[in-house]
C-alpha cells in the first residue's frame, strides 16, 4: 500500500496486483486474530477478553467504513491510502513493542 501512495502513476494492472497482495496478507494476518487472542487471556477471563477484543474491532471497523469514503471524497485517495500506512504501520509498531509472545505459554496457565 506504501508503494501506491508514493508512486505517481502506476498502471492498473499494477495497482490491481498491489491490492490483490495487500489483500491477501490483510486476510492471513486477520485469520491470526482468532488463533492468538485465546493465548492472551487467562481461562477464567478467556471469554470475555476475546468478546471485548472483537467488539472494540468491530467499533473500529464502522468507524473506518463511515471515514474512509469521507476521506477519499475530501482530500482524495492518496491521503486516504496514506492514511492507512499510517494506522497499519502505527498499529505494528505497538504490536513488536507491547504484544507479549505466546509461543512457550500454556493455555491454562497464561496471565
Amino acid at each position: 500500500m506504501l508503494w501506491l501512495v508514493i508512486a505517481t502513476d502506476p498502471t492498473p494492472t499494477t495497482i490491481v496486483v498491489l491490492f490483490v497482495v495487500f489483500a491477501g496478507v490483510l486476510s492471513a494476518a486477520s485469520n491470526l486474530v482468532y488463533v492468538y487472542l485465546p493465548e492472551l487471556f487467562p481461562t477464567s477471563l478467556r471469554a470475555s477478553g476475546i468478546g471485548l477484543a472483537i467488539a472494540a474491532s468491530r467499533v473500529g471497523s464502522a468507524i473506518s467504513t463511515f471515514l474512509l469514503p469521507v476521506v477519499v471524497g475530501r482530500y482524495g485517495v492518496h491521503v486516504a491510502l496514506g492514511a492507512c500506512v499510517a494506522v497499519l504501520a502505527f498499529g505494528g509498531l505497538v504490536c513488536h513493542l507491547w504484544a507479549p509472545e505466546t509461543r512457550h505459554c500454556r493455555l491454562d496457565t497464561v496471565e
